[in-house]
Parts: C-alpha cells; structure tokens; sequence
C-alpha cells in the first residue's frame, strides 16, 4: 500500500473488534482515493455508516450477527464492487430488498449525482435507514418502506437507470417485478455469492439472461450484470 492510506485520518470512536476490519478498509480504499474515484469526505462518510449499523446489529439483525466485526470489509466494500464497471454512475438507482442499507446507501455516499431508491419491507429497518441517512445527511436518497410488487400503491419512485439485487432469492422472480420500476433498457446487477454458480443463474433467468455476463468487482467477488427489455441498442441489433 503507498503513502501509508495516503494519509486517510478518520476519527472514530470505534468498538475494539472492529477496529482491524475498519484498519483494513482504510488500506484497501486508500489506491482509490489517490486516483480520485473515492473521496476523503465519502470515505468518512462510509465510516460514519458503518458504526451507526454496527450499534443497531443486535436489536434490527441488519446483517448476520457474525458479520458485525467484518462490517466494513464484508458488506461496505462489496456494496462499492459496481464502481469500476459504471463509470459514470447511473443518474438513478433501486436497491432492492437493502436490509442494513447495502449496496443502496454506500452507493449514494460515493455517487452524490445518482439519486438511489433504497426499497425495505421491514418497518424497523427502514426506520433505520432513514434514521442513518438524515444523521448522515445524504440528500440524494429516498427510503421506501414496501415490497418490490406493491409498486404504485404502498410506494412509488420514478422509473430507475440501474436496479441492484444482494442477498436476494429468486433472481427471475425479482427482475420479472422490478421490471416495472425500470425504464426500458435499464441496467440490472446481482451481487454473486461466493457459492452461486452464474451459469445455471443464467440459464434460470432464460431469455432475461440472454445478454448477462459475469464481471469482476472493483473490491473482489463478482458481479453478473444485465439489462432488462428491450435492452442496449447494441444487443438488440445482434
């Protein structure tokens, strides 16, 4: 790593088994902040969150219990891995089902331009949510609390350029509904678990799939992108 995290001072009163995992985090962000695609002032903004999920693991289960110590790395990292294949960013964004917040709110830290519809079902975790973004002061993020099929009655947004999908069953189920909350063509990504073969993904997905293709993430695991209908001019025209 060069200049020592390049000189990434974060002040955090942070609980003793978390600090190696934020240690960490600083190290693998710092290449980042020298090129200029992350910024101090999101980097801090990305700690803040983490230690305000890490308060409310036990009482709201945002992520597994054994996740807790492993905040920044498992979850804030992976939440960022479509950085590098969405340059730029989309200028709106879903993310669906988001739980603790991930990928949607890390996302909108680091793309204050994208505006990102965190969706919930759960009544607590959204309170959370909204809690997390008012204290934090993001201004470019929405929390709706409903479920991806009650689009237009318990919640609305606009139609959405990319669409994001973590640690979420039944991938043809989910895109067939979101595709409803999407403009024609737009982008979707799946976060792929290390277990998850995309191949027989793909070919659950069927003619959704067509045009999915798997990339690597900006900080490790892989991603498998795709479009919804009518899709690119480019794969319409293959």
């Amino acid at each position: 790593m060069r200049n020592g995290s390049v000189g990434v001072q974060i002040s955090l009163q942070l609980p003793r088994d978390l600090e190696p995992d934020f240690g960490e985090f600083k190290d693998r962000v710092a290449e980042r902040i020298e090129s200029g695609v992350l910024s101090i002032e999101a980097v801090q903004l990305l700690a803040r969150f983490g230690q305000l999920v890490y308060t409310q693991v036990a009482q709201l289960s945002l992520v597994a219990r054994g996740d807790r110590t492993v905040l920044y790395t498992r979850h804030i990292l992976d939440s960022l891995n479509p950085l590098d294949i969405q340059s730029p960013p989309p200028p709106s964004a879903l993310d669906i089902g988001s739980g603790g917040g991930f990928p949607g709110i890390p996302l909108a830290i680091v793309w204050p331009g994208t505006r990102v519809t965190i969706l919930e079902s759960r009544e607590k975790k959204a309170g959370f949510l909204e809690r997390a973004v008012r204290e934090l002061g993001i201004r470019n993020v929405t929390v709706a609390c409903g479920r991806l099929e009650e689009y237009g009655r318990s919640w609305t947004a606009e139609p959405h350029r990319a669409v994001y999908v973590r640690a979420l069953g039944d991938l043809p189920d989910v895109l067939r509904s979101a595709e409803r909350v999407a403009v024609p063509g737009a982008e979707w990504i799946y976060f792929l678990g290390a277990d998850t073969s995309p191949d027989l993904l793909i070919e659950q997905l069927g003619p959704t799939g067509e045009w999915a293709s798997v990339l690597p993430g900006a900080f490790g695991g892989r991603l498998l992108r795709g479009y919804f209908p009518p899709g690119p001019a480019v794969a319409r025209q293959r």
